[in-house]
């Protein structure tokens, strides 16, 4: 397999480059998304009982099956 295409540019260098662009429309749609309550899953977390209750910590982990968004936000 050439690493090398016929102009002389890294195929490899190229793969990326297509992969950044896709990565940037996967980002688009994604803010675009309204992501509705029936296509998220929510999943709550704590992090408590530590010995100072001040480091005592809740968020929520959020995936949305039509954009397959993946983020958390604290409580």
């Amino acid at each position: 397999m050439a690493i090398v295409d016929e102009n002389g540019i890294g195929i490899v260098f190229k793969l990326r480059l297509e992969i950044a662009g896709l990565e940037q429309k996967i980002k688009s749609i994604q803010m675009e998304c309204s992501h509705p309550k029936e296509a998220l899953i929510e999943k709550r977390g704590s992090n408590t009982g530590n010995y100072d209750p001040s480091s005592d910590c809740h968020w929520a982990d959020y995936h949305c099956h039509l954009c397959d968004k993946k983020w958390r936000e604290d409580r």
